[in-house]
């Protein structure tokens, strides 16, 4: 068996699929939408394995996020072949079987898990056999389950116990943690860490604007209202689809974490942009190349893999292809 992801900016980039016209390939696409990041498992003839590969599309049109759907891939695919080499298969599972597939992951696979990540493939393991269930591959699940949680699954509490930082600790892991200075306030010449303005700028912005990490990691500088070299003091950001599961929201950007943008701008980020631009330039097929922006920050005009076209922003996964020309 063999696991692959779909994109279908490979296939255009392709260009010529065999007995498909351009025409009837966009036509194909419009009528069965395939997300980008869904799995597909497939067996040594090339076709799809099921009802694995059934699940992987209902868990795309639910709208699972591409990292998670690659982490339940994985799992279910480390399962089949657990299974197929004990001669067996997910009908005929059993709790024992799924016992002994825990212990193999957390004592004896080459690379063993803790009761953490046993608790991720588990959770993959628990919706494939619900769709399983609800389609009547299985009539049951395979194991017990009390009122709280499942047998199989790992006794860690979920709930957890933060101790807050005080405020002289933060100003220390900002400073010398990502930034790159010594105790003392001097530099430190054996930090090994990469780009610290963008390091501290990046951690004041999560803790003042209590952003997620897939929010400030794909926050574009427009919508920060830095456009044409002007910054201002302060900033309301609209995260849109970029907040967790997808539900709009807005935040306040403070002048702090504003100020510290300017040494990362400054110094840094062109460095990093020229750098960049050798493998953008052989991939800017694939990419969104920004021409114009919009004075409201909010639309952008460029061009795409398949034309040119005016866009929103594109939230998540879709925001670290653009790139400006």
């Amino acid at each position: 068996m063999q696991l692959f992801f779909t994109d279908q900016r490979k296939v255009w980039k392709v260009g010529q699929v065999a007995g498909l016209s351009q025409a009837e390939l966009s036509a194909l696409f419009a009528r069965r939408p395939v997300p980008s990041g869904t799995p597909i498992l497939l067996d040594e003839a090339m076709r799809p394995v099921e009802p694995v590969s059934s699940w992987f599309r209902s868990l795309a049109l639910e709208r699972k996020d591409a990292k998670t759907m690659r982490s339940y891939a994985y799992s279910v695919l480390m399962l089949l072949h657990f299974l197929l080499a004990r001669e067996t298969d997910l009908q005929s599972v059993t709790e024992t079987d799924l016992r002994e597939f825990c212990l193999w992951r957390q004592d004896e696979a080459e690379e063993v898990v803790g009761d953490a990540a046993w608790d991720r493939d588990w959770a993959a393991i628990e919706s494939l056999y619900r769709y399983l269930i609800r389609i009547g591959v299985v009539a049951r699940q395979p194991w017990r389950a009390t009122p709280q949680r499942s047998n199989v699954a790992s006794r860690i509490r979920p709930d957890l116990r933060v101790r807050h930082m005080e405020l002289d600790q933060y100003l220390y892991l900002r400073d010398v943690g990502f930034g790159g200075l010594a105790p003392d306030a001097g530099l430190d010449a054996s930090f090994r860490g990469w780009r610290p303005h963008r390091n501290r700028a990046a951690c004041e912005l999560a803790l003042m604007a209590g952003m997620r990490i897939q929010e400030w990691s794909t926050l574009l500088l427009p919508e920060l209202g830095l456009v044409y070299g002007q910054r201002p003091a302060f900033a309301d950001v609209e995260l849109k689809a970029c907040a967790k599961f997808g539900r709009p929201r807005s935040v306040y950007v403070a002048p702090d974490p504003m100020e510290l943008l300017d040494p990362y701008l400054l110094l840094e980020r062109p460095e990093i942009v020229a750098k960049a631009q050798r493998s953008l330039r052989r991939r800017h097929r694939e990419l969104f190349v920004i021409q114009r922006l919009e004075a409201d920050g909010a639309r952008v005009r460029g061009t795409w893999f398949r034309g040119r076209r005016d866009v929103e922003v594109r939230p998540g996964r879709g925001r670290r292809c653009a790139c400006s020309s």
